[in-house]
């Protein structure tokens, strides 16, 4: 049975870039953040947030270091104005995940299922709707994420000298997101360029037997046996199923 190559496994491992990508930048809460302004000599605090959690710190006992401050992803509270945009951004950031990862783990087994290039190119088609997908994930940046996000820290955090700015910036989660779409791209052109795996033909071998048969000077019968090999003859594989089709 043939190995497959790089080149036909290709799509199968871009995309699997990809989704990883859109895994890190739809689930980690740091899609966008913004840093306070620091007043009267203030340390300056970077918040973050994400797609669906943000950014927050939860105080953890430990019998060896006592009270640990620990950085971790949080669900929003009740209060934050979630607009059409955000949950747009939700909706197209999961499809990403789900149709991509689905045809992305088809595509990394190709080399034991042997689809035909019609199945890669269809597989090529669902890459590029992931990457229209994963690029309408970015309408976080234009909903009214950092706003209600920004409205609802101020009004929990009236006691601390804070003062948020008025706009946000893209963090890793954002720019994990602009790569996956790219990546998603280059998948989809990958699968409808390169030939998919292909499965070694079966074959048979012929063989040209020639019996002779002679008279001894006793008599006796005698019959030789001469066998010359013929070319291996293909009767099943991929090509012979294309033909049969």
């Amino acid at each position: 049975m043939a190995r497959p190559t790089l080149s036909s496994m290709l799509p199968g491992i871009i995309a699997a870039i990809a989704f990883i990508l859109s895994l890190f930048g739809g689930v980690y809460c740091k899609f966008l953040s913004f840093t306070t302004n620091g007043n009267g000599g203030n340390t300056p605090i970077t918040l973050s947030f994400g797609i669906w959690y943000y950014q927050g710190w939860s105080l953890v006992e430990s019998s060896i270091q006592g009270t640990v401050l620990l950085e971790s992803c949080m669900n929003y509270p009740d209060g934050v104005n979630i607009d059409s945009k955000w949950r747009s951004a939700r909706a197209f950031s999961t499809m990403t995940l789900i149709i991509g990862g689905v045809v992305t783990f088809w595509a990394l087994l190709a080399g034991c299922l042997y689809p035909s290039k019609q199945t890669y190119k269809a597989g090529g088609m669902i890459y590029m709707l992931c990457c229209l997908f994963s690029g309408l994930s970015l309408l976080l940046l234009d909903s009214n994420a950092c706003n209600s996000v920004m409205t609802t820290l101020q009004d929990q955090t009236q006691d601390v000298n804070l003062t948020f700015p008025s706009s946000c910036a893209m963090a890793a989660g954002a720019k994990c997101a602009i790569a996956a779409t790219v990546m998603w791209f280059v998948a989809a052109i990958a699968a409808l360029k390169v030939d998919p795996p292909e499965r070694s033909p079966i074959t048979v071998e012929t063989h040209d037997v020639t019996y002779t048969k002679t008279t001894g000077a006793d008599g006796a019968a005698m019959v030789s046996e001469n066998v010359v090999k013929g070319e291996p003859i293909a009767v099943g594989g991929q090509e012979k199923a294309e033909e049969a089709v």
